[in-house]
């Protein structure tokens, strides 16, 4: 498995000749980041705003994804997908975002999104004790914060932490205050190279990654 990051909330998920784009940057977003475009098998949006919705860019040459922008329960290839509706907030605005809980080739992972509050539903709880891989907001200003991205974690037990969102417009030092929180001294890498069997030993592990 190789996980990349590309800004904002936008991963690149690659397993074999399989890939996802999670919350890829559209081509309309006034963030300052170029965004990547590279052909996805799958592309997940957790909240219908450019900075998140920009499937255009996970379709290359002919490869087009299979697109999914909302809660609900999906399949594709084998690998399923649940997504569950949960408040958001971009600037002073509210947003409905979506939690995905999704596997692929046997890893399970959880994106939170662009969610607002700790405060999450029954059914999220019920999938948060089978995550490997948890990707969380901690940029504040609308999202969760460093703070209260600490406090949620300790709901899904997760055996690999992501931070995301943290840049342009974000509260300053958030990812330092953010890794001060989980005691983590972890240095930022390119990409996360792993195998299932890597994680069998690993608890709440933060990997940080540098944007690509």
């Amino acid at each position: 498995m190789i996980i990349t990051y590309h800004g904002k909330q936008f991963f690149k998920l690659q397993q074999g000749d399989t890939t996802y784009a999670v919350n890829p940057i559209s081509k309309d977003s006034s963030l300052k980041t170029k965004p990547a475009k590279f052909g996805a098998d799958v592309a997940l949006c957790t909240t219908r705003h450019p900075d998140y919705n920009g499937f255009e860019n996970a379709t290359y040459n002919d490869k087009e994804p299979f697109t999914i922008y909302g809660p609900g329960s999906y399949e594709v290839n084998g690998n399923t997908i649940v997504g569950f509706t949960s408040p958001g907030k971009i600037g002073k605005d509210d947003y409905i975002n979506t939690i995905y809980f999704f596997t692929l080739e046997g890893i399970s992972f959880c994106h939170l999104g662009d969610l607002a509050t700790i405060d999450i539903d029954q059914k999220v709880k019920e999938y948060a004790d089978s995550v490997d891989v948890l990707f969380v907001p901690v940029g504040g200003e609308g999202t969760l914060g460093p703070v209260e991205a600490a406090k949620i974690i300790k709901h899904f037990a997760p055996k690999v932490v992501i931070p995301m969102d943290y840049d342009e417009g974000r509260e300053k030092g958030s990812l330092d205050a953010f890794l001060k929180e989980v005691s983590s001294k972890s240095k930022p890498e390119d990409k996360y190279v792993f195998k299932k069997s890597d994680l069998e030993t690993l608890t709440g592990h933060v990997v940080v990654l540098n944007q690509s």
